[in-house]
């Protein structure tokens, strides 16, 4: 492979065959493979350690999966070699996405939001400050210029957006007051494009100013959550007045890599009538 890939993601046009346990595929010869790209094989990532002949190669590791002789949906990548192996491999401990940005990619607004300013391979990865907010850390691994056409486009999308999309915020979570213990707050946005709009609520604490926490089911005692990554978060077991003040809101984001955003206030839980 070179040594600069320029192929973000190309489906084999035929089946492979795979054993579980075993580093072998055997490919069709129509399908173009070389040592050091990126194999993904039922939505896992290997490294092609080598190429046995026009029809096999092997893979870094054991295939994980169950045993297939018609395999379809193997996608190559050409990412650069080294790079690969190393986030392959898990050759750190920070959870990594390895990114390709295309000549249209490169200009849109809602990447350089990210950090994501070039076209050609990133190391990317989130994280989430003390106050809840998303910030970005995206490290240019290589330049290289290729059109959509010729890249090919993995299913990177929620990192680098294939268009411009605009999510807009339209119903803020109001306030709940419940004396059954149960209740619900509920948000809604829209995007301009096709993207699926995705949810993610968090909470803070009724003496608190800056921190924020992602919700899940067991987040706080005296009250159980449910439905947050939807658009409504629903509540129960609330017994007491202990959460009066409690705060929550709403990110959005979407399948295409949208900007994200937020409910702009905060609603809170009162226990009581």
């Amino acid at each position: 492979m070179a040594v600069f890939g320029t192929i973000d993601a190309a489906t084999f046009g035929n089946n492979v065959a795979v054993t579980n346990g075993d580093a072998t595929v055997t490919k069709n010869a129509a399908d173009s493979v070389n040592v050091g790209d990126i194999l993904v094989l039922n939505s896992v990532n290997y490294l092609v350690r080598e190429v046995t002949s026009t029809t096999a190669i092997e893979l870094h590791k054991a295939y994980a999966g169950s045993t297939n002789g018609t395999l379809g949906g193997a996608v190559r990548r050409t990412a650069p070699k080294a790079v690969a192996e190393y986030v392959v491999k898990g050759g750190d401990s920070v959870s990594y996405d390895l990114v390709f940005v295309d000549t249209t990619e490169q200009s849109i607004a809602s990447n350089k939001t990210r950090g994501i300013t070039g076209p050609g391979w990133w190391q990317y990865q989130t994280y989430v400050t003390h106050n809840g907010d998303t910030r970005h850390k995206a490290e240019y691994l290589a330049p290289a210029k290729a059109t959509a056409g010729n890249a090919g486009d993995f299913t990177d999308d929620t990192v680098v957006a294939d268009v411009l999309e605009v999510i807009t915020v339209g119903t803020q979570p109001a306030n709940s007051t419940s004396s059954s213990g149960a209740g619900t707050f509920v948000a809604a946005a829209t995007r301009d494009q096709s993207g699926t709009i995705t949810f993610k609520w968090q909470r803070q604490t009724a003496n608190a100013t800056t921190r924020w926490v992602d919700i899940a089911a067991d987040t706080d005692t005296g009250i159980t959550y449910a439905d947050f990554t939807t658009a409504t978060l629903a509540y129960s077991g609330l017994a007491s007045d202990a959460l009066d003040g409690y705060k929550y809101r709403c990110i959005f984001n979407t399948s295409k890599g949208a900007a994200t955003k937020r409910t702009n206030g905060a609603a809170t839980v009162t226990f009581g009538s």
